[in-house]
């Protein structure tokens, strides 16, 4: 099977050296200097093993002939990542996300110019940049996989399940999907921000009464609005759950904490703002979320 992979930043270095144990993987670099600094490592790299070799370019073409196309970029950075593809990629093309929100099916179709087959992939896989494909895993989770509504690519989707746990991540297919997409941002929205604000890992927010408090609220408010949407969330008590994922994941420090840390964008318009806007829509108060929202705004532009 070959593999597209657009973003070779932590996700998609452990995502993309997991699947090179058995697939064709093409990484498409954000730059010329990205793709020569992952050529001559040999490949990538994750918690310093042995490279997996991989075509790698920043030349869109280097993903002609993919079959499935993992997408791991941040959010905001969907459309100028994959609007050079439109040229290159047959219509028949399947992409996965891997990225954090509820966003990544209209952003991709729209940075393509048209129906594309997506299928999602909400994961708690955990991992840290180091460099352009170099990374190091701070968390194993799973990663479930499933079409998204109304999208079906045959049986691709089941190949690259077995990829990826030929590889060693634990991933499953799911229908439907959705509710998982939910689940993460339940718990991103509680999690990530806090982090951030606070220069604190995951695990932090649990010995930190002010944090854990304000991580439940904030959860609380993600899934009323997930209900209000028709999604029945896979657990009863949305505290609890994102809780317990800062608790697996305690070591690990937010990918909003290291992008706040290191004057990056960072993806809380993806997150919590995704929430204020759905939540907008439906008309459900979410004081927590918006209230949040623009500290991290203010923090980043400070």
């Amino acid at each position: 099977m070959i593999v597209g992979i657009v973003g070779p930043g932590a996700l998609g270095t452990v995502f993309g050296a997991a699947l090179a144990e058995r697939s064709d993987v093409r990484v498409l670099a954000r730059d010329n200097r990205s793709a020569r600094a992952i050529a001559s490592r040999g490949g990538l790299v994750v918690d310093e093993e042995s490279p997996k070799a991989v075509r790698v370019s920043h030349d869109p073409e280097v993903l002609a002939g993919a079959e499935i196309v993992l997408v791991s970029v941040k959010t905001y950075a969907t459309i100028e990542a994959l609007e050079p593809l439109r040229p290159v990629l047959a219509g028949t093309v399947a992409f996965v996300s891997v990225q954090n929100g509820i966003d990544a099916i209209a952003q991709i179709e729209f940075a393509l110019g048209h129906r594309c087959c997506v299928a999602l992939g909400p994961t708690t896989e955990a991992a840290e940049r180091l460099e352009a494909g170099r990374a190091r895993r701070t968390a194993r989770g799973m990663t479930r996989l499933g079409w998204a509504a109304g999208h079906e690519g045959g049986s691709v989707l089941d190949q690259f399940a077995r990829a990826l746990v030929s590889g060693g991540i634990a991933a499953e297919l799911v229908r439907p999907v959705e509710p998982y997409v939910w689940a993460k941002l339940v718990a991103n929205a509680a999690i990530n921000p806090l982090t951030a604000l606070a220069g604190v890992t995951n695990g932090e927010l649990l010995v930190r009464p002010e944090l854990r408090e304000r991580a439940a609220r904030i959860a609380r408010e993600v899934a009323a609005v997930a209900q209000a949407t028709k999604i029945t969330l896979p657990f009863e008590d949305p505290a609890a759950f994102a809780l317990d994922v800062a608790l697996a994941t305690g070591a690990n420090r937010s990918s909003m904490l290291q992008d706040l840390t290191a004057g990056r964008e960072t993806e809380i318009d993806a997150i919590n703002g995704a929430v204020v806007r759905s939540a907008s829509a439906l008309s459900v108060p979410v004081p927590e979320n918006l209230r949040v929202l623009d500290e991290v705004r203010a923090r980043a532009s400070a």
